[in-house]
């Protein structure tokens, strides 16, 4: 039933700037998704690799200088030894960021993504929204931000934090220098990584009133495109057919900006591109949904 039939009027008074209602939408969406204690304890839990890394990095980095200056103390008996090296600082950046950290930015989304817009509908609270002084792009982006930002805290945080800590490990302004690409290809893969995971499930969550089928769905596709697209491409020895996992398209960009050996000689463009189509995809479901709204702004 339109809402102009349930009795609702448009709004008549004096109204806030157009970009300050983005601001209230957001924050008011943020402070709805911190509120959860399952988005409080992700978070808390998406810690612990940071702090692991974190040491391994430090112990493996002063370990070396350890035998580097042991070594020059003992001068021509060092001849025939080697001093050990450490790893690509950029394997704890990546991996952390990836392996570790995608567990945690699946369950924001989850959580906070896939039920968005499903809730707004079962409530009868969807409508509502637009008999305010609220638009189409004012809504949207109140559901999508808060979410981006979430899966970006939970993300790239503990990647950023593993690169300073890399910059701040090294003796010489030089190699700080060689190591700050780091922080270049974090801030890179940061909105990619945020875009990928936030937008698909709340896509999807227009689709359904019923929260717990749009997470169910989400989950399905999340992990079926998983293990479909890696066993797929282990059995037939494609490596084509990995490009339906959108994990595995996350990962090989996030390879391919870090600078890794990619998990499958594929160019760049091919899983950057699926990605594009996902969030495209994604993007016209949104506006399809939205399209279809009374709006009394």
């Amino acid at each position: 039933m339109p809402i102009r039939d349930l009795g609702y009027k448009p709004y008549e008074g004096q109204l806030l700037p157009h970009r300050t209602r983005y601001r209230v939408l957001i924050r008011r969406n943020l402070s709805l998704a911190w509120g959860s204690g399952l988005v409080k304890t992700s978070i808390i839990l998406g810690s612990f690799p940071l702090v692991i890394c974190g040491v391994i990095m430090y112990l493996k980095v002063q370990g070396m200088r350890f035998f580097a200056s042991r070594l020059a103390q003992m001068g021509a008996q060092a001849d025939q030894l080697q001093v050990p090296t450490v790893d690509d600082p950029a394997v704890y950046v990546f991996y952390c960021m990836y392996w570790c950290q995608l567990w945690f930015a699946f369950a924001i989304s989850l959580i906070v993504a896939a039920p968005a817009i499903a809730n707004d509908v079962r409530t009868g609270a969807f409508s509502f929204y637009f008999a305010r002084p609220v638009d189409r792009g004012h809504y949207l982006l109140g559901k999508l931000v808060p979410v981006a930002l979430l899966v970006m805290i939970i993300s790239a945080g503990p990647a950023l934090l593993l690169a300073l800590l890399r910059l701040g490990l090294s003796d010489q302004g030089g190699e700080a220098l060689s190591h700050l690409p780091l922080l270049l290809s974090t801030v890179a893969y940061a909105p990619i990584y945020a875009v990928v995971i936030a937008l698909p499930p709340v896509a999807l969550s227009a689709l359904s009133r019923n929260s717990g089928a749009i997470q169910g769905l989400w989950a399905a596709v999340f992990f079926a495109s998983w293990l479909l697209g890696e066993v797929t491409a282990a059995a037939t020895e494609v490596p084509y057919a990995a490009l339906i996992s959108i994990p595995t398209d996350l990962r090989l960009v996030g390879q391919y900006l870090f600078g890794q050996e990619p998990s499958y000689a594929l160019p760049w463009y091919l899983p950057a591109g699926v990605l594009a189509l996902v969030v495209a995809g994604s993007t016209y479901v949104l506006l399809r949904r939205l399209g279809k709204v009374e709006v009394f702004a």
